[in-house]
């Protein structure tokens, strides 16, 4: 469910994906809509309704433009960066490795370049 106040407009993906595509994104089908807006007059709600098909068209824009695709794909993947947008997966901690046993005196392997000398 999509919580929208009074003044948002929307742009919804719904993928119908086979495996029969061969396309970069399979069958999209790309819905627009906005809530009410009793705050603004016909004018403002056309053009933000207008901005909201512009970006719906990029789907097919890019497909028929592929130099555009290409940058705009790049463009978007900087911005992503830009932002810290994608989590980036942690590395898992290395556990140290036992690599002696003598009495109560247990030698660890931290993996580091150090050798116990840091």
């Amino acid at each position: 469910m999509i919580d929208m106040d009074d003044n948002e407009f929307g742009v919804l993906l719904r993928p119908i994906i086979s495996e029969d595509d061969e396309d970069k994104y399979g069958n999209v089908e790309v819905a627009v809509f906005s809530n009410l807006m009793p705050a603004v007059d016909d004018e403002v709600h056309a053009r933000y309704m207008f901005l909201a098909y512009k970006m719906a068209s990029m789907l097919q824009f890019c497909e028929d433009n592929p130099d555009v695709d290409d940058r705009l794909e790049a463009y978007t993947e900087a911005l992503i960066d830009k932002l810290g947008l994608m989590e980036e997966e942690e590395e898992p901690e290395a556990k140290p490795k036992v690599t002696g046993r003598e009495g109560n005196v247990i030698t660890l392997d931290f993996n580091t370049k150090c050798e116990g000398e840091g």
